[in-house]
């Protein structure tokens, strides 16, 4: 009896289960060009106005829910049972008599996990008043956010105004770009069992030049709720459990447009000639005096406007030390040959101005190759 109730007890803590959804990754996106950057010396930051609001009441209600419930715990409890009369040989038949047996109870168990776990419909009329109330308060929360995570970190000289600020306004106060927060959109939407809700986000960024009215860059930012619960209990102490999870969600994508916009190296550089042939093999040059070949991109496409420089570093196997040479050009041919019958690793990184700062680029993977013994 004792394992009885151990199986019980596991399959309703299975069948009430609500769905546990992770934030979405957004694909990644090449930081913001270092050629629009250029653009940016007085930057506006648009807070946000109100978002549209989309609360679902198309949820179960208890009867509903314990429905569904008790349907699900039986069809799973049926379903283990077979799977171990399967298994069992001579004894499944005994195993499967006391599955059926068992059946009735691990209904009626979840059935009463059900009625008490869903809300009724004025109970989910009402949360869903309290947090829409809440929802008021989005924007403001959005704009701390932001202003926490851009004060002190991005190298641009910006200011945080009103959403109504028209355009005309800003240039008469001196900005020459403005970055608009959008809250677009807050909704709640029904988990996999029916009674219970997650919540979705999306955001947008978007960068404008004002002399030209020219969009520069534009993110749109999808978030989920990583998990879901009764409206009920979202709209408990007037919404701080949903308020709490948005707030930290703002927090994120605030730290991403910081970091794509104005923090990572917008130029990147890649090697052509010589680089390995494989994960693990090094390939062979024909002399010692190979020209070294590299590929630069300004964000996705472009190619870099502002003058740069780059950095070989160039380094024989065994040696602690590798040599630096800085060129101007995307190629290098050594002034002196290489030891001959030597493994070498080589990588290159860029120097450029960005906001009008000297920064410099992540290396490039490392590249091995040989040169001839004879």
């Amino acid at each position: 009896m004792r394992l009885s109730t151990q199986l019980l007890t596991v399959t309703l803590l299975v069948a009430a289960g609500g769905c546990a959804l992770q934030p979405q990754t957004d694909p990644a996106a090449p930081a913001l060009a270092n050629t629009t950057r250029d653009q940016i010396g007085h930057l506006a930051i648009r807070s946000p106005h109100a978002p549209q609001v989309a609360l679902t009441s198309r949820l179960l209600n208890k009867g509903a829910a314990a429905r569904k419930t008790a349907v699900s715990a039986s069809a799973e409890w049926l379903g283990g049972t077979f799977e171990a009369a399967g298994s069992a040989e001579e004894g499944g038949i005994l195993v499967a008599a006391f599955g059926l047996l068992l059946t009735p109870a691990v209904a009626i168990g979840g059935a009463v996990y059900g009625a008490s776990a869903a809300d009724s419909e004025s109970v989910v009329a009402a949360g869903n008043q309290t947090i829409a109330q809440a929802l008021d308060f989005a924007p403001f929360h959005l704009t701390q956010a932001y202003q926490t995570s851009f004060t002190d970190i991005i190298p641009v000289d910006h200011e945080f105004v009103a959403w109504d600020v028209t355009d005309a306004r800003l240039q008469q106060r001196g900005f020459d770009s403005v970055l608009d927060i959008e809250l677009v959109r807050i909704a709640s939407q029904p988990s996999d069992n029916g009674y219970q809700v997650w919540f979705e986000l999306v955001q947008s960024v978007t960068l404008t030049r004002l002399d030209s009215h020219q969009v520069l860059a534009s993110r749109t930012y999808h978030r989920d709720s990583a998990g879901s619960a009764a409206v009920s209990a979202w709209a408990e102490d007037n919404g701080k459990a949903l308020l709490d999870r948005l707030s930290d969600t703002y927090t994120q994508v605030a730290n991403e447009v910081a970091r794509e916009f104005f923090l990572e190296p917008a130029i990147r550089v890649q090697g052509l000639e010589p680089v390995s042939k494989g994960k693990f093999r090094v390939g062979s040059i024909s002399g010692t005096r190979p020209m070294f070949v590299w590929s630069v991109l300004d964000g996705k496409y472009q190619t870099p406007q502002t003058p740069v420089e780059y950095e070989i570093a160039i380094q024989p196997k065994g040696s602690r030390e590798p040599s630096i040479h800085r060129v101007t050009r995307t190629r290098m041919v050594p002034a002196e040959p290489l030891a001959k019958c030597r493994t070498y690793q080589w990588r290159v990184r860029a120097h450029y101005t960005s906001f009008g700062s000297q920064t410099q680029s992540n290396w490039s993977p490392d590249y091995r190759f040989k040169t001839p013994c004879k």
